[in-house]
């Protein structure tokens, strides 16, 4: 894989003076025309080759010299302009009886596309560009071409006694609505569904195989296989011929990676996206957001719905845990953050929960260790950033979720549009949070949760929004079921701007509906119990609200422990934060919510 052998893209992010460091480390890689070499096979490379002098770096007996990404003028030509060099090599290698290899990757269909015009006249007027007429002929064009090279096989009576594989990329989808997702170079299925094929008369029985797994690793072990070659330990791959190893398999593994490589040596610093298809189930973790994606846990039933259009992540967490628990085993790129599944550590798992426009909100799920949601129930928090409605990230929780988690509740950090990055006023943040909270009372059964024990908390502009979805009215989101609620059954409050009315915290970016916006001024009869912690010098939202809305709290029916921090001012103080953390233990720990420490 990419990860082993360090070929992570096209180009060194660095520039292509670098490409040596990529060079060095590939080349310490077993390599297919070496081995075949080693046997006694005379071996050609045409087309393509990206990692500097086929021959010296892979072994190659025969080639056209260095290539690199863009091609040599012998290297472009071949299948566009000729198949003699491959011919020649054929006949070569018959005169001096000696087996070969032939590895042809021509640059076909890839730019320019320059196809023959009786090939173009195909296609012209019959597609949604000229571009595409072109692509579509540039394809006709490499398939006359592999006929070609089948045909010179019959000519010199080797048709019997050859192995043809094949296989190839998706290209690039053009725009057809009922094709499969994504593209190449992405680890949807129009990246990574492809046709692998075999052809070997008398050995192998045509057949089309839509049951089981295969990958293009399972190349050089076939090959290797099928001559009564030794096969490296390291090589990942199954032998295809085996019937038994084929049905065996169950699990098949894809990593993708940025265009641009960063590290030879670290692999995930230009890490996209990992997945595992499992039998007929498949997950993509999204390390990075791609153009249609936002970053997150995908889960899909490829025999159901294999164009991935319905993501079960969210109403199937125990089947992401299960793949998960295998992807990690095969490669865990951050042992020390992302923890593996069901063991010692915490398990996180990423859900898009809302779509608006182009913009795709998710929220972050820390999961207790050895958590399996589909024969527990535990507490869950819900911690919401702050940032005064205009910026900040879920990432400010990286240190609270995991503490709690270990202390056996379910914690969720969701991000929201914010004023800075989407141009959102601050009552769609109110909007997108009442939505989170539904969302995850609605997945409370498959998650696992108790659905009475979920708890809601931020700092600052968090806080506001999580007494307001206790407690103001309206801003629910188009479609939103609304008889999920979005009251949580416990609130911690940090430095709160709770207090939006005249006078209080930005009253002029809500004057239109600070009535409703204000958690102050929409305190309901017995409200959930409350953790509120502040500084006596806060300047956003003076400590005499505090008082009044512990007053208002307990007037209502409900509990509010009020922790005043002397001398500090708004928001949280890293200087505060054990202390801070054991305040919220002994609060959730009085309210039952958290397991036994160890």
């Amino acid at each position: 894989y990419p990860h082993q052998h360090g070929w992570t893209g096209n180009d060194p992010a660095k520039g292509a003076a670098d490409r040596q460091e990529w060079i060095d480390r590939y080349s310490r890689v077993p390599q297919l025309p070496a081995l075949l070499s080693e046997q006694g096979y005379l071996s050609l490379h045409t087309g393509k080759y990206w990692q500097g002098h086929p021959e010296k770096v892979s072994g190659f007996t025969h080639s056209m010299g260095e290539t690199y990404r863009n091609g040599s003028k012998a290297s472009l030509g071949v299948g566009r302009d000729t198949m003699q060099p491959i011919y020649d090599f054929i006949e070569e290698a018959r005169v001096e009886e000696k087996p070969f290899m032939v590895w042809y990757a021509p640059f076909l269909p890839h730019t320019p596309h320059t196809p023959p015009d009786r090939l173009y006249e195909k296609y012209k007027g019959k597609t949604m560009r000229d571009s595409h007429a072109k692509y579509f002929a540039m394809v006709d064009w490499l398939d006359e071409t592999c006929g070609d090279l089948m045909q010179h096989l019959d000519d010199k009576d080797l048709r019997e006694n050859t192995i043809v594989l094949y296989i190839n990329d998706n290209g690039w989808p053009h725009g057809d609505e009922g094709s499969y997702r994504g593209h190449k170079m992405s680890p949807w299925e129009q990246g990574v569904r492809t046709p692998i094929m075999i052809r070997w008369p008398g050995k192998v029985v045509p057949k089309m195989d839509e049951e089981n797994l295969a990958l293009n690793l399972d190349f050089p072990v076939t090959i290797l296989k099928a001559i009564g070659a030794p096969v490296p330990e390291e090589m990942e791959g199954i032998d295809l011929l085996d019937e038994k190893a084929v049905k065996v398999r169950d699990c098949i593994f894809i990593e993708d990676f940025d265009h641009d490589m960063v590290a030879a040596d670290r692999p995930e610093a230009s890490l996209e996206a990992r997945g595992v298809i499992c039998g007929d189930w498949k997950l993509v973790d999204m390390t990075e957001p791609d153009n249609t994606t936002a970053a997150g846990t995908y889960l899909f039933d490829l025999k159901t719905d294999p164009k991935e259009k319905t993501n079960l992540a969210g109403v199937k967490p125990h089947k992401v845990i299960e793949l998960r628990e295998k992807l990690d085993a095969w490669w865990n790129p951050n042992p020390g953050v992302q923890t593996k599944t069901l063991g010692p550590g915490v398990t996180t798992l990423r859900f898009p929960y809302r779509t608006v426009g182009d913009v795709t909100l998710d929220m972050k799920v820390w999961w207790p260790p050895n958590y399996r949601p589909i024969s527990k129930k535990a507490p869950a928090m819900v911690l919401i950033h702050g940032g005064g409605w205009g910026n900040g990230d879920m990432v400010v929780w990286n240190g609270m979720a995991p503490l709690l988690a270990k202390r056996g509740m379910i914690v969720v950090t969701p991000n929201y549009r914010v004023s800075q990055k989407h141009g959102t006023p601050p009552r769609e943040c109110l909007v997108d949070i009442k939505s989170a909270m539904r969302f995850v009372r609605s997945h409370s059964k498959e998650w696992g949760i108790d659905a009475t024990r979920i708890a809601a908390g931020g700092g600052s502009a968090g806080g506001h929004l999580a007494a307001a979805a206790a407690f103001c009215p309206g801003f629910n989101a188009e479609g939103d079921d609304l008889s999920i609620s979005t009251k949580p059954d416990a609130l911690f409050l940090m430095s709160p701007v709770i207090d939006n009315g005249p006078g209080g915290f930005r009253h002029a970016a809500v004057k239109a509906y600070w009535e409703d916006f204000s958690p102050m001024h929409n305190i309901s009869t017995n409200p959930p119990p409350t953790l509120y912690i502040t500084g006596d010098q806060d300047g956003y939202v003076p400590i005499e609200t505090a008082h009044r809305y512990k007053a208002e709290m307990e007037k209502k029916g409900g509990r509010c422990d009020l922790v005043v921090y002397e001398g500090d001012g708004h928001g949280y103080k890293p200087e505060r934060s054990k202390q801070t953390d054991q305040h919220l233990i002994d609060f959730l720990d009085n309210l039952g919510y958290l397991t036994p420490s160890k």
